[in-house]
């Protein structure tokens, strides 16, 4: 019994662990929309800062997992729920890297003084992103493979609407070559934000293979 409780207690603080890196990423990802919003150079050097820490919560969970399997030898459920975290964690590292990028799009377009265009059409989208990331590391931490399932169709909305926004930029760039760098720049971020829901979209793939043991692609 003690052995048993032994693992749980450590299945727990790694799955609260994880739970922490996900929060300190969508704080992340939300704060480098906000100096989007306010062209707000300083917050976004912070954001670029405060980077490794994520990555240093990632490398802690790396070490968690493998003290886990060497010293519990977990059977295949087990095994699966400690391996699927160890993805995520990987998943939620590279968005902590576009949420950085976002940021550093925000404090280069400040330094060069070119304003970066249809910011409210990007915030709508990150946004969205931002409603993805939320709801797919629900899913995961409840193993629901519905709610996972309904990620697929969020992440549609996010390739159409950076489409649209991308042509749109585009167009004010040919008519306006003086726009030319801040359009490079805001194309850019409609980039970062649609990966953001690609690497989303993939931890709602673990949520299902978690729950079921197949493995189910929702990222056509």
């Amino acid at each position: 019994m003690g052995a048993l409780h032994s693992m749980a207690h450590d299945y727990e603080y790694l799955r609260h662990t994880l739970n922490a890196m996900a929060h300190r990423v969508q704080t992340a990802l939300h704060e480098s929309l906000q100096t989007l919003r306010r062209s707000d150079a300083i917050g976004a050097g912070q954001i670029i800062r405060d980077d490794p820490d994520i990555n240093a919560l990632q490398q802690d969970i790396e070490d968690l997992v493998a003290r886990f399997i060497t010293q519990w030898q977990p059977l295949l459920r087990d095994l699966r729920r400690v391996l699927a975290m160890l993805a995520v964690a990987s998943e939620l590292e590279r968005i902590g890297d576009y949420a950085r990028q976002v940021a550093t799009q925000v404090r280069r377009a400040h330094d060069d003084n070119h304003p970066l265009l249809m910011v409210a059409d990007l915030l709508e989208l990150g946004a969205l992103t931002e409603h993805i990331l939320s709801s797919t590391i629900a899913a995961f931490l409840a193993e629901d493979t519905a709610a996972a399932r309904a990620i697929a169709a969020l992440d549609d909305q996010v390739d159409e609407r950076r489409r649209a926004i991308t042509a749109a930029i585009r167009q004010a760039a040919r008519t306006d070559s003086s726009l030319f760098d801040a359009a490079i720049a805001s194309i850019g971020i409609t980039h970062i934000l649609e990966r953001v829901a690609d690497r989303a979209t993939n931890i709602a793939e673990r949520a299902i293979y978690l729950a079921t043991a197949i493995h189910e692609s929702l990222n056509e």
